[in-house]
């Protein structure tokens, strides 16, 4: 990596850490500055404004959460697979401190005012829809079915994380984890039961 490259990167991975710890209002370029000991010049020849800076975040954090989901995915059924995730989100934590998945804390805080930010964390949305749904097929069901429940583990995921974040309790985290995989239980039950009623009554 060039030492421009090197110095973009500092920029975008010290604002990823203070946007997620201090939320993105809260945090100014002249901060951002102090932490990466860049002058202040070097922030304007590789970003517009703040907000050019917040979609480079969303995208950097987006890059590393797809990145685990994705490797989680691969080969293992749904159970295996939040098992995964959910341990490598816990690593992440400090303690009890709990400030919530980066990506949906800087998606939610920018996304009314902020139309470009907003635009790709929508775009990060559905691909992590899309691995949900990727495995639960793996897992058995159904392509409607399992269409269906993405969205629900994806709204579980999303509105756990904001609890947390809100709290600053890691038992959100804890919770997410036990309800994403007992409800999907009790779901997957349920799905094979309609296919196995329609399934009765259809050869009848």
């Amino acid at each position: 990596m060039k030492k421009g490259e090197e110095s973009r990167q500092r920029l975008i991975e010290c604002a990823a850490e203070l946007f997620w710890k201090n939320g993105y209002s809260a945090t100014g370029i002249s901060e951002i500055l102090k932490q990466t000991d860049l002058p202040k010049g070097s922030f304007y020849f590789y970003f517009k404004s703040k907000d050019d800076l917040a979609t480079a975040v969303t995208e950097y954090y987006q890059q590393i959460l797809l990145e685990q989901f994705q490797n989680s995915s691969q080969g293992n059924d749904w159970e295996s697979f939040i098992e995964e995730i959910f341990d490598f989100l816990s690593e992440r934590t400090n303690g009890q401190t709990f400030a919530g998945c980066p990506y949906a804390v800087m998606g939610m805080e920018t996304a009314l005012g902020k139309p470009a930010v907003a635009s790709v964390f929508m775009e990060g949305l559905k691909k992590f829809e899309q691995i949900f749904q990727e495995v639960l097929l793996y897992s058995g069901l159904s392509p409607d079915h399992a269409k269906n429940l993405s969205q629900r583990m994806l709204s579980i995921y999303q509105g756990y994380f904001l609890l947390g974040r809100i709290s600053d309790n890691t038992s959100y985290l804890k919770n997410a984890r036990k309800n994403m995989e007992t409800l999907s239980h009790a779901l997957f039950v349920l799905f094979k039961y309609q296919n196995l009623l329609r399934n009765l009554f259809c050869n009848r």
